[in-house]
This record gives structure tokens, C-alpha cells and sequence, in this order.
């Protein structure tokens, strides 16, 4: 009998010892609107191909990644030029960017060549974001292709001072 309750004893305390309440998970809170700031912006190409038996007219190039600095402004939406190729001139067709989820469409003119579409779905938070970029062309000459690229972003501060917000 002694030796039954020595091991109930041994049991209960064994129990105890591990039935601490487990500690809450602390949920993150989805960020409402898109923070500004600086961000850094890796670009890499996952796929590309021509869609006219032309070369692609392009500089971006199959498996490389394209790192870039850029400064967003304040906003509920974040700036096109996280996404687009520098020098495009983009319009946004929608722009679902809020509690943490991207889905942005965009029609962007580039300068000497045409027309470039691009949709966007990813998420973000304080610091980053990821999304997903498909990219088609509609130039005026030979050279359209298609582009699919995953974007990463890490905001790395506050714009320095004297930059200007890309908007």
C-alpha cells in the first residue's frame, strides 16, 4: 500500500510540474494601412518567356535577383515603384492593400515601348512583405514577354533625409 502511494505521490507531483497553463500565443495585428519608409527590394525572376517568338525586351533575367533600395511614402496603399521597373509610369486598377494582404493590379507605361500590366498577391506586415508579381507586355514593337517574379521587401527605416517618397 505504501509503495501505491508513493507512486500516486510521484505521479501527482510529475503532473503538477508539467500542467503549467501553456502561455498564451500572442497573435500579431494586422497592419491596417502600409507603413513608409525605406524598404529593400529583392526581386527574383521565377519565369520568362516571350510572348512573341521575340527576344524578351527586358532586363531581367530567369533565376537572377535584382536588389533595390527605395522610399515609400505614407499611405493606406503602397507605392507602385516597390513593384514596377524604375522608370515605368503606373496607374493602379485596384488596390486591395489592407490588414496585412496585397492584391494590387496595375497598368504602367514605359517610356519608347508600350503598355506593361502587372497583378500583385502577397501579404505584408511592419517590416516586410512578399507578394507575387505577374507581369505582361503590350508593346508597340517586338520584344513582349511574360514575368513572374516573388518580391520580397524588408523596410530598413525611415527615408533618409532629402529623399523623396517615390508615390
Amino acid at each position: 500500500m505504501t509503495r501505491h502511494l508513493m507512486i500516486v505521490a510521484a505521479s501527482a507531483v510529475l503532473l503538477a510540474a508539467c500542467g503549467e497553463a501553456p502561455k498564451p500565443v500572442e497573435e500579431k495585428v494586422p497592419v491596417a494601412a502600409f507603413p513608409a519608409g525605406e524598404w529593400e527590394v529583392t526581386s527574383l525572376t521565377e519565369k520568362l518567356r516571350t510572348a512573341d517568338g521575340s527576344t524578351p525586351a527586358t532586363k531581367h533575367k530567369l533565376g537572377v535577383a535584382e536588389i533595390r533600395k527605395i522610399c515609400s511614402p505614407a499611405g493606406p496603399k503602397p507605392s507602385a515603384t516597390l513593384f514596377a521597373d524604375q522608370g515605368d509610369d503606373c496607374k493602379l486598377d485596384s488596390d486591395y492593400a489592407r490588414n496585412g494582404r496585397i492584391n494590387m493590379s496595375m497598368q504602367c507605361q514605359r517610356p519608347g515601348r508600350g503598355q506593361v500590366a502587372l497583378t500583385l498577391d502577397g501579404k505584408y506586415d511592419e517590416t516586410t512583405f512578399e507578394v507575387v508579381a505577374v507581369t505582361g507586355t503590350y508593346f508597340t514593337g517586338s520584344g513582349d514577354y511574360a514575368l513572374t517574379q516573388n518580391i520580397k521587401g524588408k523596410r530598413t527605416g525611415d527615408c533618409p533625409a532629402g529623399a523623396a517618397a517615390a508615390g
